[in-house]
């Protein structure tokens, strides 16, 4: 990792972008000119990151085939990292606290980000095995404190970079996380290898944190509905306008047509959805009909919710 002549810092323009106070960047607890090396660095360190997530995704492509709707992959924007620091600094500092330009790339675990999209959230265990299979899973290298983070870095860095034995060496560096909503989601999640957290009211998504090479990586699985969601929701709140009380209820009506979207897929595979030779209205379709009413009950009439948001 190095520092070369690359593209500077401008902090007022993402102070902007970003609305973040003024406040905050006055008190920041690193020096701006430690965030505008972290800046450069990330620059300087992207063609290796590059190349390591054109090798997770192949890697990926070639043992979810056919398990899985789609997988992404991304690096994380240079402005973007700039900002997640700024942020997680005030609201995880045990974490943050001792970070550099020397050792952000250790504490940081979303440098390459990989979304792994499914059609049914019942397929996430397939998923879920898979990975644990392609990733070595020792249980013993999970971080279970921030500073673990850097230390299980540094103890294991030489095996992780062996050449030629990259994924041989790779590891989950923390337990799996599974964000839920509701009890049956509880039920649906369980695993030895699995984090149940219902901390957070709309989000839905299991999350991996794995060590390849020089870098930690993210993946996050869900279904296509809570990702569309998802998107969605980033875009028009998320992080930088959580209290926009318009918006917050705009996304709550996505939220719950998502849970719905995805609920019945589950639902379609245990029903045929056909009437009786007679006409009458079968088991089957007598239950969608409930699953339809105590939905609509729950929610309400979500087209005049959507109508009365204008």
């Amino acid at each position: 990792m190095g520092f070369n002549s690359t593209e500077e810092l401008d902090l007022e323009r993402i102070r902007r972008e970003f609305n973040i106070t003024e406040a905050r960047i006055k008190e920041l607890p690193i020096a701006k000119s430690e965030l505008d090396k972290i800046y450069r660095n990330f620059q300087t360190d992207k063609p290796q990151l590059e190349t390591i997530k054109s090798e997770i995704l192949t890697k990926l492509n070639e043992k979810l085939s056919g398990k899985v709707h789609s997988i992404r992959c991304r690096i994380k924007d240079k402005d973007h990292l700039i900002e997640k620091i700024i942020r997680n600094i005030y609201d995880k500092p045990s974490k943050y606290q001792e970070l550099s330009a020397d050792n952000y790339y250790k504490i940081i675990t979303d440098l390459i980000g990989v979304r792994i999209i499914i059609l049914d959230k019942r397929d996430w265990r397939e998923v879920h095995n898979s990975l644990l299979q392609i990733f070595r899973n020792i249980p013993e290298r999970y971080a279970e404190e921030a500073k673990d983070i850097i230390t299980q870095y540094d103890r294991y860095d030489q095996e992780a970079n062996a050449e030629g034995k990259e994924f041989e060496h790779s590891y989950h560096a923390e337990r799996p996380n599974v964000y839920i909503t509701s009890r049956d989601d509880r039920e649906l999640y369980q695993d030895d290898y699995l984090h149940i957290d219902d901390s957070k009211t709309h989000y839905r998504s299991i999350h991996y944190i794995v060590r390849y090479k020089f870098a930690y990586f993210e993946i996050q699985v869900r279904t296509l509905f809570e990702e569309g969601w998802l998107e969605f929701d980033h875009r028009i709140k998320y992080p930088y306008d959580q209290h926009n009380r318009k918006k917050i209820e705009y996304a709550g009506v996505l939220n719950s047509l998502a849970v719905a979207a995805d609920r019945l897929i589950a639902f379609y595979d245990e029903t045929d959805f056909k009437r009786d030779i007679d006409g009458t209205v079968n088991e089957e379709e007598k239950s969608m009909e409930k699953l339809t009413g105590a939905y609509q009950t729950a929610h309400g009439n979500y087209d005049e919710k959507m109508i009365s948001l204008f």
